[in-house]
């Protein structure tokens, strides 16, 4: 069988043996645009993106058409006008295995391919950006999902080669790393895990100019088992999940979520399957929602949740889980894995409605930032009416709030408001706070569509705003920064919006597990609003972020807008050299 390798360095391998690969970075080049592309690319393009400059541009690509069928040992391969890929059936790509949530052997390292870098047209530069992006979030999603199956099989030596493999291939992303350290610490080797957090702490000062967050540090440090004479561990554990539970509650997520780890300590060292997995995942729950940056240990626990539900029999916590670990999949857009672990969160709560009003919800929003509109907002109205008939009140405020950004994109501007006024006033009516900014956000922008006074709505939107500020939420602070900038934007003082876009930008991306949808769609604001000012260097700037996260996340309309403002650059701005 032939592997045709295309993460990290590309190589060949037949049988396990590495076969001597095509001469020149240019091959491997056209072998990676043909294999990725979903429908057959025309010679007169591949010439066009990558053989332009030669002397003779069509034989250039004869000739490395030829290169490749000679490698690959198959004749009969890119063939015709446009070319068919035509490999051997049983022709193993690494990128399609990825792609499908599976992982070859060894397991993947580095990016799409890395070391190659070929002197292209700009169209052959930005398919690159985005193919680089593409498989990188696929890899991440599987390297991930089999790290987290392999720590809860206490499989030490397969998370450990899962991890440092998602660290080579995004080192500068914060997750892998902190995934990394859990596993040291899984296997009992703590002084590797505290050696990799001071490595890594150095190298984000050194690339990035600030640390990680916290949450790296504190994936290093061991659970603490309470231990109070004369009362039971049970005893110990229900006191602190109960107030762990009150802590959190009442927005001291800080001193609840340690509450909760020594609830979990107290319930394991009992042996009580039950209440082990009821501690796990309330201190799983807390650290995705209430804590910010530690979406990943909380995906970890929440797992750990599961796998001690699902023994103890209790299938609702197990059902809990299985939704917020998809969630937390969804607003990390790791898109394959959102869809495997919503329909099994859907079919694990099919006897609880209130968990499946909650898997509907987020799945809602999963299809809205996948840019499948029409669909999310069905399955919006489902998880509503789920929420309204089980009596989860907050679950539809939550739900209603992200329907009414849902309808805003598809241009339903009745539905987005009619939804958002809803969500604030039972917002209000609960005096739930916390979620006030997001609401309240999107209403300002249907206001702005209607054409309502900027000033009018910048006068609204600036509590929302500083309610943010005090809640220290990015997500909320970014998105009400946004207005704040669009109101400018309306009334045609783009001075004073750029500061407020550019903020929005900053806090969007200040934790390592931001809302990746949010942070794409400020960034591509940013950008379009340059272009039209004629700020060629930033239009630029911001919509290769956007472009990088967008095409990671599989996020389409969002990947358009980036693409549309890099097409209308290429006409007016030089290129970079």
């Amino acid at each position: 069988m032939l592997s045709i390798r295309l993460i990290g360095q590309p190589r060949l391998l037949r049988d396990g043996l590495t076969l001597p690969g095509p001469r020149g970075a240019k091959c491997w080049a056209l072998l990676a645009r043909v294999v990725r592309s979903p429908d057959p690319v025309s010679r007169q393009q591949l010439v066009s993106e990558l053989f332009s400059e030669a002397d003779d541009p069509m034989g250039a690509l004869r000739w490395a058409l030829a290169e490749l069928r000679r490698r690959l040992g198959m004749p009969e391969a890119l063939l015709g006008n446009p070319i068919v890929a035509g490999l051997d059936d049983d022709t193993e790509i690494d990128v399609d295995l990825v792609a499908a949530g599976h992982l070859p052997q060894p397991v993947p390292r580095g990016e799409l391919l890395e070391g190659i870098e070929v002197q292209a047209s700009p169209a052959f530069d930005t398919w690159l950006l985005v193919e680089r992006q593409r498989v990188a979030g696929d890899a991440i999603g599987a390297l991930r999902k089999e790290a987290l199956r392999a720590m809860s099989a206490h499989d030490h030596a397969r998370a450990l080669t899962l991890a440092s493999a998602m660290v080579d291939t995004s080192p500068l992303e914060e997750g892998p790393h902190v995934l990394l350290v859990k596993a040291f610490v899984a296997a009992g080797d703590r002084i590797s895990a505290h050696r990799h957090v001071a490595a890594t702490e150095a190298a984000f000062m050194r690339e990035l100019g600030e640390p990680p967050s916290a949450a790296l540090s504190a994936a290093a440090r061991p659970p603490v088992t309470p231990n109070t004479a004369g009362v039971s561990s049970v005893a110990t554990a229900q006191s602190l999940l109960t107030a762990g539970r009150a802590a959190v509650g009442a927005g001291a997520a800080g001193s609840g979520i340690a509450t909760l780890r020594g609830a979990v300590a107290a319930a394991e060292g009992a042996g009580d399957g039950l209440l082990t997995a009821t501690c796990l995942f309330e201190l799983g729950s807390a650290l995705v929602h209430a804590a910010r940056g530690y979406d990943d240990e909380g995906a970890i626990v929440l797992d750990a949740a599961r796998e001690a539900a699902t023994s103890a029999g209790e299938q609702e916590i197990a059902a809990k889980a299985l939704a917020e670990l998809a969630y937390v999949d969804v607003l990390a857009a790791r898109r394959e894995c959102a869809v495997e672990g919503l329909s099994l969160a859907w079919e694990v709560a099919g006897p609880y409605p209130r968990v499946r009003a909650a898997v509907a919800a987020y799945d809602a929003v999963h299809l809205s930032d996948w840019g499948r509109l029409d669909a999310s907002l069905e399955r919006f109205d489902e998880a509503i009416d789920l929420c309204r008939e089980t009596g989860a009140v907050k679950r539809g405020i939550w739900a209603m709030s992200h329907a009414a950004r849902g309808a805003y994109l598809a241009g339903w501007l009745a539905a987005a408001e009619r939804w958002a006024k809803e969500a604030q006033r039972q917002a209000q009516s609960e005096g739930w706070t916390a979620i006030r900014p997001w609401p309240e956000a999107w209403h300002a922008h249907v206001r702005l569509a209607k054409g309502d006074s900027p000033a009018a709505v910048r006068a609204d939107i600036e509590s929302s705003y500083a309610l943010a500020r005090q809640l220290e939420d990015p997500c909320w602070e970014g998105v009400t920064a946004k207005v704040m900038g669009l109101t400018f934007v309306a009334e045609g003082d783009t001075e004073a919006a750029m500061p407020w876009l550019e903020h929005a930008g900053t806090a969007c991306r200040r934790i390592n597990d931001s809302y990746k949808w949010l942070e794409a769609e400020v960034q591509v604001t940013d950008a379009e609003v340059a272009l039209k000012i004629g700020d060629g260097e930033r239009a630029r700037a911001h919509a290769e972020l956007a472009l990088q996260v967008a095409a990671r996340g599989d996020m389409p309309i969002l990947l358009n807008r980036a693409e549309t403002v890099l097409d209308a650059l290429r006409g007016k701005v030089p290129q970079p050299a």
